[in-house]
């Protein structure tokens, strides 16, 4: 039976999927993208306990790697000296100012990193702060609403150990006076009990001022201990909020400073990217070498790289669109085509000619550039408006017409090979595109004009073969 191929007619997307085959060769791509910080995290099976790492080991980590960049930078910086003197602008120089800018990128890439991660401390530090803050507040009001109640107690305290002392002096004034004495100085027994009732009434108002006077002193003491407890509570509290605060205050000079820095990088990086590409293009332009700058933004090349993934991931093969029944197609579905305009499951698809005829020769090969710098492709230079044909028969993916990044582009699909993975061609920097999404191409058939669009010294044509999404040497397929 043949095989059979559905091409969706919502926007650039299409019916297809992708099989998460990655390629072996093609991982260098991903190896260079991977910066230093991230190299420092722990493999995803290690246990919890061994991928744990302290304040001080994470800190003395940062430093090596700063010191490390900084020694390759200040080596780059002595070579670029003597190069200056008599091969400025020669490859060489260009490719050790690349490295250069390369190494400074890395220094960003590590304070932009700190910067963060200071951030989130910092931002986990506030919360906690302002809660302090509320509790030794809290605490405050507690020791003085406890202050002013001791007051209190000492000065109705005072008042009635004072009744008591008086009480004390009298009688110790009266001598030898007592219960026994006044009672026999009696002349009648009717002066007796009145004495008695007396003596009897004295002697009970003083054992109440005496019990009052312990009663207050021990509520005296109980309540200065209680002070002294909260008094400490609020020492404690008081210097675990300064200690935060001072933790606060260095991590916040420690981003400032890190962003002078940054900000000084900056320009400097500014300054010697627009050295580079003006120095390359020259290169390029007398030895008609031409390929891209190598300073694009990276922002821009990941948002170009994240679309053109998005579009792999939908693609759907060949033999997966055969065993679909009719009723599960899409009813927005284009025309049917058959597996003689994209291959399925078969080798044969790697069989490919050259994009541009008469044009072999390569400016920047796969997987890096000269300076080291990562390279998806291989570039032919060739004269704008040189013919620009399809490697291999499939249907064309997508058309983009960029002013960054690939410029002109164009993605074609050319069905599985004998592993099962998609195969997928890019054009890149046309000057003019002469086919449309959707469309059948043959082998060798014309899809465009070669140019010099998006980020480019000048006239040639980028070309990549990608395996499931994953870039591959396409060296290893023409013929």
């Amino acid at each position: 039976m043949a095989a059979v191929l559905v091409l969706c007619s919502f926007g650039h997307s299409f019916a297809f999927a992708e099989e998460n085959n990655n390629e072996s060769d093609a991982k260098a791509a991903s190896a260079t993208t991977t910066t230093s910080a991230r190299q420092s995290t722990t493999a995803g099976g290690q246990e919890e306990d061994d991928d744990t790492i302290t304040k001080e080991e994470a800190q003395k980590t940062l430093e090596e790697q700063q010191a490390e960049l900084q020694k390759n930078l200040e080596e780059a910086e002595k070579k670029l000296a003597e190069l200056e003197k008599d091969s400025k602008g020669t490859a060489e120089y260009i490719d050790t100012l690349d490295q250069k800018i390369g190494y400074m990128n890395e220094q960003l890439t590590l304070l932009e990193n700190q910067n963060i991660e200071i951030q989130a401390e910092i931002d986990e530090l506030l919360p906690s702060i302002e809660k302090n803050e509320k509790e030794l507040e809290k605490l405050s009001e507690e020791v003085d609403k406890t202050k002013d109640e001791l007051e209190k107690l000492e000065e109705k305290f005072q008042s009635v150990y004072e009744a008591y002392c008086i009480r004390l002096r009298v009688m110790y004034i009266s001598g030898d006076f007592n219960i026994l004495s006044a009672l026999m100085t009696c002349k009648d027994i009717s002066s007796l009990l009145t004495r008695y009732e007396m003596i009897k009434s004295v002697s009970k108002s003083d054992t109440e001022l005496l019990k009052e006077v312990q009663a207050q002193t021990k509520e005296i003491i109980t309540k200065q201990d209680g002070l002294d407890e909260q008094v400490a509570k609020y020492e404690a509290a008081k210097a675990t909020l300064d200690e935060q605060k001072k933790a606060l205050e260095g991590k916040q000079k420690t981003i400032e400073s890190n962003s002078e820095q940054i900000a000084a990088k900056k320009a400097v990086l500014a300054t010697d990217r627009a050295e580079s590409d003006r120095m390359f293009a020259e290169l390029t332009a007398q030895n008609k070498q031409y390929t891209e700058f190598r300073n694009e933004d990276s922002e821009l090349i990941e948002a170009v790289e994240n679309e053109i993934q998005a579009l792999i991931s939908g693609l759907k093969s060949p033999e997966e669109v055969t065993t679909a029944v009719a009723s599960d197609r899409p009813s927005s579905s284009g025309p049917i085509i058959t597996d003689s305009e994209v291959y399925s499951k078969s080798n044969a698809v790697l069989n490919m000619v050259y994009p541009v005829p008469g044009h072999k020769s390569i400016s920047a090969g796969y997987p890096n550039y000269s300076s080291g710098q990562f390279h998806g492709g291989i570039d032919f230079p060739c004269p704008t408006g040189s013919k620009v044909v399809a490697a291999q028969k499939g249907i064309v993916i997508t058309v983009k017409r960029l002013d960054y990044s690939y410029g002109y582009y164009v993605m074609i699909y050319h069905g599985t090979d004998a592993k099962g993975r998609s195969v997928v061609t890019l054009y890149g920097h046309n000057s003019s595109i002469l086919v449309s999404t959707g469309q059948s191409v043959e082998k060798g058939e014309q899809i465009a004009k070669s140019g010099s669009t998006g980020n480019s010294t000048g006239p040639h044509c980028h070309f990549e073969i990608r395996f499931d999404g994953v870039r591959a040497n396409p060296k290893n397929y023409l013929s």
